[in-house]
């Protein structure tokens, strides 16, 4: 929960797939409600449909939405930011807090092109949001209050647990939290289809499979749990899951998701070089 109160309206420039995982969670914690809620769209239609599903405040002017609130978050892909940023500047007032949900942005260009006026700071959530248990990166600018510190780790401590790490951690955050939940429904489409290579009925390996995943994460969600322990209560030695985990290792598990995860890594920093990159050069 939320040590602080969140200051309506909370506004998210930008209403893709991200922005909607933000509205459903802030409003599933309560701590929300859709008239505080100010979200700005480039197409109609999408418009209607975040109203029609949350009964948010849409708006089409992005400068319009700014004014009046406390917290902003650009929710847009990172070709659109710049120009988003030089249509908001002159609507921010002192005080406000603007937060970058972008991953290939840096504090360094997000600072230079906000007024002075406002908090900077980046955030990376990600769709566990959605249902109140997303790990949220945050890192700071050199010119955040702590009146801004305060209300952003509110804000995504009401849809799962905030962490404040460096910037270079946040980079490293991208290979982790941000892609390792798509590796993990991966890994259980791989159960299944194993289980369907069996034999098994599709709908019956999909929902073993499924069922398996939210199972093990409630057990590691319990107090002091350690995958350690928990491998231990599960494979004895010269038993079935032991043998199992030895054919994983000798797959090279460890190795594949450490790629995967290097391979993010550096497809970000190379993104956050390149708009840096481009950002030095005048518009």
């Amino acid at each position: 929960m939320a040590s602080h109160p969140i200051p309506a309206p909370v506004v998210l420039l930008g209403g893709g797939k991200i922005a909607e995982a933000l509205i459903q969670g802030l409003l599933r914690s309560g701590q929300v409600n859709p008239s505080g809620l100010r979200v700005t769209v480039r197409r109609p239609e999408r418009g209607e449909q975040l109203r029609a599903r949350h009964g948010v405040q849409v708006l089409m002017d992005n400068a319009q939405a700014v004014r009046g609130s406390s917290v902003v978050l650009l929710a847009v892909r990172q070709a659109q930011l710049r120009e988003l940023m030089a249509v908001i500047s002159p609507a921010l007032e002192s005080g406000q807090t603007v937060v970058s949900l972008s991953a290939d942005v840096r504090l360094a260009q997000l600072e230079a092109a906000l007024p002075s006026c406002a908090s900077v700071l980046r955030a990376l959530p990600h769709t566990p949001v959605r249902v109140g248990e997303g790990v949220t990166p945050l890192t700071a600018g050199t010119r955040v209050t702590e009146a801004a510190r305060r209300t952003t780790e509110s804000l995504f401590a009401a849809v799962g647990r905030p962490q404040w790490m460096s910037e270079e951690a946040l980079t490293v955050c991208t290979g982790v939290s941000g892609t390792g939940p798509a590796y993990v429904f991966r890994f259980v489409e791989a159960l299944a289809q194993a289980a369907m290579a069996h034999g098994m009925d599709a709908a019956e390996a999909a929902a073993l499979a499924r069922g398996t995943l939210i199972g093990a994460a409630k057990l590691l969600a319990e107090p002091d749990a350690t995958t350690p322990r928990l491998i231990a209560e599960i494979a004895t030695p010269g038993g079935i899951t032991q043998a199992g985990l030895e054919a994983l290792e000798a797959q090279g598990l460890p190795r594949i998701v450490g790629e995967a995860v290097s391979v993010a890594i550096q497809r970000t920093r190379e993104r956050a070089d390149a708009t840096a990159a481009a950002y030095s050069t005048p518009k």
